[in-house]
């Protein structure tokens, strides 16, 4: 009997990020994938729980993103909103995947559609990629 794999999708719901972002991480490596053909990736369930395992350390450094307060000293409740929005104008890749594990899906794609200083082109840009994960069949 071989083992447990997962289409993209599959490995999307269960890391909580998009298939995107699934793909970009077996294209850089992060996450090890096989393809028996030229349209299907199949993902070893190991390697989603090795990676869903090290997605609950610490948080990323956000210095990058929240350049004008200390990091340190903000409540990741309380300034959800703040930090969910800096990330989504300008996290790099490790930042955004800890915003998508810490913050459920509903709270981001509500900053998203009604946080007004979320520059409009990032505001579309995100809620194009929420709507066409949030649109697809599970």
């Amino acid at each position: 009997m071989s083992a447990p794999v997962l289409t993209p999708a599959e490995a999307a719901k269960r890391l909580g990020v998009t298939p995107r972002t699934i793909r970009n991480w077996v294209r850089d490596g992060t996450l090890t994938a096989y393809r028996p053909s030229q349209r299907i990736t199949r993902i070893p369930a190991a390697e989603v729980e090795r990676l869903a395992n090290r997605g609950s350390a610490a948080r990323p450094d956000l210095s990058s993103v929240l350049w004008d307060v200390d990091p340190g000293a903000l409540d990741e409740v309380a300034s959800a909103r703040f930090i969910i929005r800096r990330v989504l104008e300008a996290g790099r890749p490790a930042q955004v995947a800890w915003l998508f594990h810490r913050y459920p899906l509903e709270l981001i794609a509500d900053v998203v559609h009604n946080d007004r200083a979320l520059p409009r082109p990032v505001a579309s840009a995100w809620s194009n990629l929420l709507e066409d994960d949030c649109d697809r069949p599970a």
